[in-house]
């Protein structure tokens, strides 16, 4: 799970993953782009990415996002008592 909030307006490189990806927009608005489409996303909506869908996106300042991610995406450190 990640969630952002983004201070000033950004962009996502196209990019993609080997999971499955689910996010909500909380705040604001995220303008997914798909193949040059460009698709506003606005607070209470969500979209489930595939695993291997190229898209990138931008957002404004203010959004707030939760993302769901399905597979490996951090590595994570192990603490044991001694």
């Amino acid at each position: 799970m990640a969630f952002w909030t983004c201070h000033q307006t950004a962009a996502s490189a196209a990019h993609t993953h080997d999971y499955d990806e689910s996010m909500l927009v909380v705040q604001g608005c995220y303008t997914l782009i798909i193949d040059d489409e460009r698709i506003p996303l606005k607070a209470g909506e969500e979209i489930l990415f595939p695993g291997g869908l190229l898209h990138g996106g931008e957002v404004v300042p203010g959004t707030r996002t939760i993302h769901a991610f399905g597979g490996h995406r951090a590595d994570r450190m192990i603490h044991s008592k001694r």
